[in-house]
């Protein structure tokens, strides 16, 4: 990464978004334990959120097409954090659902890691990328 060549986002990714799902996994009644990067329901095998596997690299790929893709500049950043926001949440919600995969059918955990992002991400990813080519063309009503 050209920003953070130190690793210092995908640290903070990762470790927050692991907070996040132990909060959520918490408030649906599961008993949880996190240490640093690794989210474990009690008694289970835990899931450990490495660098290239936090979802920095979609995060990245998903703005530069909004920056790439010609509209207005306020707009353009307005829909851009906005996006990034529901993908961060969206990768919030899949390592959840990879901390409750790997306690009920662990055996399955390899076609559950290597797919999710079709159900996590890409949907909304090509979303967003879709709906900018609509409006980023419209008359700028912010401007």
């Amino acid at each position: 990464m050209i920003l953070l060549p130190d690793g210092r986002l995908d640290t903070f990714l990762s470790i927050s978004c692991v907070n996040y799902a132990g909060d959520l996994l918490y408030f649906l009644g599961w008993d949880i334990e996190i240490s640093g990067r690794v989210l474990t329901c009690v008694g289970q095998k835990g899931v450990e959120i490495n660098n290239g596997c936090n979802g920095l690299n979609l995060l990245g790929l998903y703005s530069g097409f909004i920056i790439a893709y010609p509209g207005p500049w306020k707009k353009r950043s307005l829909f851009m954090s906005g996006g990034l926001f529901i993908l961060y949440i969206a990768n919030i919600f899949r390592i959840a659902f990879f901390a409750v995969f790997n306690a009920v059918l662990p055996q399955y955990w390899d076609l559950a890691h290597d797919f999710s992002s079709y159900v996590f991400f890409y949907p909304i990813v090509l979303l967003f990328w879709y709906l900018w080519t609509l409006i980023s063309d419209e008359k700028d009503i912010l401007a």
